[in-house]
């Protein structure tokens, strides 16, 4: 059986169960039922379902239980962010198999023309994260138009704003530091381990991030942000921030709160709403993106 088969098959007994607990019957039955909707084969018996159980753990990290009492129904144990994170992957592979299978798709799928850079790296540096492989290579930056060589212990893939990063400590200093992978080249996956155990809470390390950029020595900052009404609905759908609660919701404004640091990636999101967005609080932040309107403002003057 194709790869492909076994994948979406994952998928569609990890979503059964997000709805609720499931007997083997009824999860039987709903895969069935989903042969006939998308013309495909995913019925399969009661054994195989139970090595199914076990390949979604060793693969997707997402761990399914079985009642012992009762009904003797199935159930996801582990934390929603852990099989959340699996299914994203799940369905963005569901995505590029639906867009394969389809003919004449570039009728009507239009992907986005900015393609990430830097995925051809991806494995390669998972593979050295999970063995503890020391990595060399050379890292462009933008700013300056710099090359340079660094030797570094990898710990961690992010994404952010459609580009990943590597985290990784820089054997030189070690600093926690970030490579973009779009700017990495001539990638060097050593022999050699590092032996040294890292602690870092990546999630907690960012939780109070927008963005790659991480102020550890900075304020987590109470702000506050009104949205005109249609452009609101778009936040509501779509949080800026893990943080975000809705303070107000009305046919005039959408008004939230969010606990973040006030880093560049964030004014530049905040700008990037231009008239539909007042910013309430804090006065700092205001005064920052209101120095960067007028800073453009005075560019377009210079033009006329």
């Amino acid at each position: 059986m194709p790869k492909a088969t076994f994948l979406s098959r994952y998928s569609l007994i990890i979503k059964r169960l997000e709805k609720g607990p499931a007997t083997c019957e009824q999860i039987l039955q709903y895969l069935k039922d989903e042969s006939d909707i998308q013309d495909k084969d995913f019925i399969i018996v009661q054994r195989t379902l139970q090595r199914d159980i076990k390949d979604i753990y060793a693969q997707l990290n997402v761990e399914i239980v079985n009642e012992k009492k009762g009904d003797k129904r199935y159930f996801i144990s582990n934390s929603p962010e852990t099989h959340e994170q699996s299914q994203r992957l799940l369905d963005s592979y569901h995505i590029i198999n639906i867009i394969r299978a389809s003919q004449d798709f570039e009728k009507f799928v239009f992907l986005e023309s900015r393609k990430p850079r830097g995925l051809d790296h991806f494995y390669g540096l998972l593979y050295a994260i999970r063995n503890k492989r020391i990595l060399n290579f050379s890292h462009f930056k933008y700013w300056d138009e710099s090359l340079t060589y660094r030797t570094v212990h990898p710990l961690a893939l992010k994404e952010s704003q459609g580009r990943w990063y590597l985290l990784a400590v820089e054997a030189k200093d070690k600093m926690l530091k970030t490579f973009g992978l779009d700017r990495m080249n001539d990638i060097d996956i050593c022999n050699t381990k590092f032996r040294e155990s890292y602690t870092y809470d990546f999630k907690e390390l960012f939780s109070h991030s927008f963005g790659i950029i991480n102020d550890e020595n900075g304020k987590v900052e109470h702000i506050r942000l009104s949205f005109k009404y249609e452009q609101g609905q778009y936040v509501k759908t779509y949080p800026l921030h893990g943080s975000q609660k809705i303070l107000l919701d009305n046919h005039d404004e959408v008004l939230i709160e969010l606990f973040v640091y006030i880093t560049y990636d964030f004014v530049k999101e905040l700008l990037s709403f231009g008239e539909e967005l007042t910013i309430v609080s804090p006065a700092r932040l205001r005064n920052q993106v209101k120095k960067s309107l007028v800073n453009t403002l005075k560019l377009y003057n210079k033009s006329n």
